[in-house]
């Protein structure tokens, strides 16, 4: 399981799903169903990106897919239309912004696309965990967060990885549908998307009160007792883990994680 050294970041934030009806009269009564907002809004996430990106003196510009324009530029353009969402790419890092509103929360995802590119991960997290809504974050190593919670066959055979001794499950679905699929459950750092956060951990992790909240207050009386932690607690009631000094890259730490997870989720 190499790794090419790139790292991202994952922020959670809670979403408000309020669900509201709209009355309209077509040739009687329809109700149409309208989503929910984040807590943390597509402009809110591009201008706290565009403040780190000023602060730590990179380049002000983004690529929108070839389209290069000032960072304020599209601040602009995304206060107007109200949507971000695909990826965008400045200085070496790619930057995504989604709702998952069947499990009511939003993410934003800072990846590096060269080594080192993001200089901090303490600065681009410092401004989100004092949000309203903030929930968790973590950094992960790029190439193992991505093979540890690859299923696909077709991701293996594109690069020419070898999966012959991996773990195979089904996919669940009827025939004609049904095929193999990696059994990634065992996978130490693999992620699962639950309702409001996510199930994932990291070398370093940040977690807000909405985070316990979902997994059980009582965890975080557990969490403070494990001296092989090392815990900060910062502002708005917000703690910071850390197990290892660089990101998990391979599992020579899977005991390490599997700890952690333990801890954490049970």
């Amino acid at each position: 399981m190499s790794s090419n050294g790139m790292e991202k970041i994952d922020i959670i934030f809670s979403m408000r799903v309020a669900i509201e009806f709209q009355e309209k009269i077509i040739n009687g009564v329809e109700f149409e169903l309208l989503p929910g907002s984040g807590e943390i809004s597509d402009f809110d996430a591009l201008q706290t990106i565009v403040g780190v990106m000023q602060r730590l003196g990179l380049t002000m510009e983004f690529d929108d897919c070839g389209k290069i324009q000032s960072a304020y530029s599209y601040l602009k353009k995304v206060e107007k239309e109200g949507r971000w969402g695909r990826n965008i790419e400045a200085c070496g890092l790619s930057f995504c912004f989604g709702n998952v509103t069947a499990l009511k929360y939003s993410f934003i995802t800072i990846k590096e696309l060269t080594k080192g590119a993001a200089v901090s991960w303490e600065e681009w997290i410092s401004p989100f965990i004092d949000k309203p809504g903030f929930v968790q974050a973590w950094v992960s190593d790029v190439a193992y967060d991505h093979w540890q919670n690859a299923k696909d066959l077709l991701e293996y055979t594109a690069v020419g990885r070898d999966y012959s001794q991996l773990p195979m499950t089904s996919n669940g679905l009827p025939p004609p549908l049904e095929q193999k699929i990696v059994d990634i459950s065992n996978n130490p750092g693999r992620w699962m998307l639950q309702s409001g956060y996510v199930e994932a951990i990291g070398a370093v992790m940040w977690l807000g009160e909405e985070f316990w909240n979902r997994v059980g207050i009582d965890r975080k009386d557990h969490i403070r007792k494990e001296n092989w932690l090392r815990i900060e607690a910062l502002t708005s009631g917000i703690l910071r883990l850390q197990t290892a000094e660089c990101c998990f890259s391979d599992e020579s730490t899977a005991r390490v994680q599997n700890d952690l997870r333990a801890l954490l989720y049970g």
